[in-house]
């Protein structure tokens, strides 16, 4: 063809012609609508190369039907033959690399030949194409079947392939372009991330899911509907119970010597709602304090709902958290500032509910519906309207209730995955979730991943189960008895009684008595005490 192309390149460069062969793989290697394959030899780049700068369309024809010029092969052919190689041995070297790629100790070339002629979707389709002229992007070589130059793998040999792509544990993105080079099936990238999702051990170093974009409360119709709370510290070996309303951002703060408790937090809390009432709802992360019976007594008896955020989640309290952020940052500033602790937070509270928020009134202007007074009011006049925070219309992924996921513990101050079941879903973002263990936790989607690897089912064996009223022998010689399980450490009844743990002592058979010994040795007076009369 080359040859020929070049020949005659003086009567048809320029004009459209129409080029006829009658080797099938040329005609789709140098098809013009079509592109290389993506493993192709120089010496084929370089004719499509050439042949891209004609005008022509190609077409194929039997060889008994292209006799006409098939006469110039019967010719004498000289003594000194060309050593070089021709397209066909090239095309049939491509394909026999790709086999040597994807062949193991189980699977080689002729068991992908065996496992081919078994297969009767492929020899349908090897049949069609020998008996049909119907272009196709297949074709056979050494009894087996290709598409471009990767490898059409039966139905028999595709988990053996899909287990030699995930031989290291390489994720989907990565098996998928290994497994473009080589081999190719129906539904081949569904396969692979099948078998990824359902691979326990690559579930359990996975990276975090990606994180939604952060739901924004619903904005409340009234001030002091709901507010955010948290507290921070130590910081000048105080704590500091945040609250800020969650409408106008309004923040109070109050002090705390020792370490926050329940009462302690009810008693500041009181504090601050005999000013400003009690809310409908209370949100707060989930700290012992705000669940302890007594904190949610208090909150049932005044009519407060309580919101908590899901565990290690703290964006979802990122009002009173943003919060504690700022305060932290102030008071660390001005540690100079020879003022009382008690002063500076007080003027840190006026200052900030005197500032202008994002929406362009202060928390003062939010919530008291009027401007403070401060010494730059006249410098920073401010009479912009309220802007009203929208909802995000972004898509969030959504779980469905019994759905098996994992689920990210903090445990041992790391971050673990664990395996569970949705038993409920809270909201857009939270949802309840059955360990296998069987504990229940609340977790944000963003703690979430769905996972097809199944539950494990611990089951003994009926050889190992002592038989009813035998037991392990004791070392005299006597049978043992065995006794029903109970809570605790498992012991055995035997002759002379309960028999102790291997490792332990044996209880004592009689109370110890409740006064200890005292020591009976001479005391002798300090010598600091000689001035003194101690009898």
């Amino acid at each position: 063809i080359i040859y020929a192309a070049t020949h005659f390149f003086d009567y048809i460069f320029g004009k459209r012609f129409v080029l006829v062969t009658d080797n099938e793989p040329l005609s789709r290697i140098f098809h013009p609508d079509r592109s290389l394959p993506q493993m192709t030899s120089a010496r084929l780049l370089r004719y499509a190369s050439f042949l891209s700068g004609l005008d022509y369309t190609i077409r194929c024809k039997k060889g008994k039907e292209n006799c006409n010029v098939d006469c110039l092969s019967r010719a004498p052919v000289s003594l000194h033959q060309s050593q070089g190689i021709t397209i066909d041995e090239e095309v049939n070297v491509l394909c026999a690399e790709t086999l040597f790629q994807i062949s193991t100790l189980s699977i080689t070339a002729d068991t992908v030949a065996e496992a081919t002629a078994s297969d009767q979707e492929l020899q349908a389709l090897m049949h069609e194409l020998k008996n049909t002229r119907r272009d196709s992007p297949f074709t056979i070589s050494s009894n087996m079947l290709f598409r471009s130059d990767r490898a059409v793998i039966p139905k028999a040999l595709q988990p053996a392939i899909l287990g030699e792509l995930h031989a290291t544990h390489v994720g989907v993105t990565k098996m998928k372009q290994l497994a473009r080079r080589y081999v190719y099936w129906e539904g081949l990238d569904k396969d692979i991330e099948r078998l990824v999702k359902g691979c326990e051990a690559c579930a359990k170093v996975r990276h975090s899911p990606p994180k939604v974009v952060v739901h924004p409360w619903d904005q409340p119709g009234e001030n002091w509907e709901r507010i955010h709370i948290d507290f921070a510290g130590p910081l000048d070996n105080h704590f500091f119970l945040v609250v800020v309303d969650a409408r106008s951002k309004w923040a109070e703060a109050r002090m705390l010597r020792d370490a926050p408790s329940s009462a302690s937090t009810i008693s500041l809390l009181e504090d601050i709602f005999s000013v400003h009432g009690y809310p409908s709802a209370m949100v707060s992360d989930n700290a012992a304090i705000f669940k302890s019976e007594e904190f949610v007594a208090y909150c049932t008896r005044n009519g407060i709902f309580q919101k908590f955020s899901a565990p290690n989640h703290p964006a979802t309290n990122g009002l009173a958290e943003r919060s504690i952020q700022t305060l932290k940052r102030r008071l660390k500033a001005a540690a100079d500032d020879p003022a009382p602790l008690a002063t500076k937070l007080r003027s840190i509270l006026f200052r900030y509910r005197a500032t202008p928020l994002a929406s362009g009134q202060s928390p003062a202007e939010l919530y008291l519906k009027r401007q403070l007074r401060i010494r730059l009011d006249a410098l920073l006049p401010n009479k912009k309207a309220l802007v009203q925070a929208s909802r995000s219309s972004t898509r969030v992924r959504s779980l469905q209730v019994g759905e098996r996921v994992q689920v990210r513990i903090h445990h041992g101050n790391q971050d673990v995955w664990q395996f569970g079941t949705v038993t409920r879903k809270m909201g857009q973002l939270h949802y309840m979730v059955e360990l296998d263990s069987g504990r229940s936790v609340k977790r944000h989607i963003n703690q979430l991943v769905s996972s097809l690897v199944p539950k494990r089912h611990v089951s003994f064996a009926n050889a190992h189960t002592p038989q009813p009223g035998k037991g392990i022998p004791f070392v005299d010689g006597s049978p043992g008895v065995l006794t029903q399980s109970l809570p605790g450490p498992s012991r055995s009844l035997g002759p002379s009684g309960p028999v102790p743990p291997i490792g332990g002592l044996a209880p004592p058979l009689h109370p110890i008595p409740a006064n200890a010994r005292r020591s009976s040795r001479l005391r002798q007076k300090p010598s600091y005490l000689s001035d003194y009369c101690t009898d």
